[in-house]
């Protein structure tokens, strides 16, 4: 917070535009700090039944769409192209609508990371025939291979992958997102492979 009184110069000129530079870099690493502490105190209320969950009826599609509409803009720094394919017959899941909108945020997140220029990202619903809600997270990206996965789902593990790629992070995504699925008793499943992008379903 004082980094960014400082950044708008409220009391003052900063007198040096390399102070300028510094604040940035103080801000952002006070940002990523904060987010990290956010997703370990999150994990660790769902590893020990705290997390606060309030089921009510969902719109999955309605949420789908807004955590697209925040992501565009990390997607066309990307230049990553993402699709909507909507199903229209789906009915309304009964879940916490902050944590599935942060699951779906996650996965888009990911997507977009690991996913080269040119490439694509589709997110979809739909109804099964067995009475699920599927939503489909699908890539174009660098894949993983079996053991990838494995280690992706552990948290704090980083993938040799990620020196592919300009991405940075703490590790967690993939754990905290499998955990608030299977927090709102839904089904997390992930297929991949090397060079041939990443499916990631949720099964509600």
């Amino acid at each position: 917070g004082f980094s960014e009184i400082m950044m708008e110069e409220r009391f003052g000129p900063l007198g040096n535009e390399r102070y300028r530079d510094y604040l940035k870099d103080i801000n952002a690493s006070g940002a990523h700090v904060v987010s990290l502490l956010n997703d370990l105190l999150d994990l660790s209320k769902i590893e020990a039944g705290k997390m606060e969950l309030s089921f009510e009826q969902v719109d999955l599609n309605e949420v789908t769409q807004q955590s697209v509409a925040i992501m565009q803009t990390q997607a066309s720094r990307a230049r990553v192209i993402v699709r909507t394919a909507p199903s229209m017959n789906i009915p309304g899941i009964v879940a916490d609508t902050r944590s599935i909108g942060q699951i779906v945020l996650n996965l888009l997140s990911n997507s977009i990371k690991f996913t080269g220029a040119g490439g694509q990202v589709i997110v979809s619903t739909a109804a099964n025939d067995d009475g699920h809600v599927t939503l489909r997270v699908r890539d174009t990206g660098i894949g993983m291979s079996e053991k990838d996965i494995e280690t992706a789902l552990q948290p704090f593990r980083q993938l040799a992958t990620s020196s592919r790629t300009d991405a940075s992070g703490t590790g967690l995504g993939l754990p905290l997102t499998k955990a608030l699925v299977e927090a709102n008793r839904a089904r997390f499943e992930i297929k991949s492979a090397v060079n041939a992008g990443t499916l990631v379903e949720i099964a509600f």
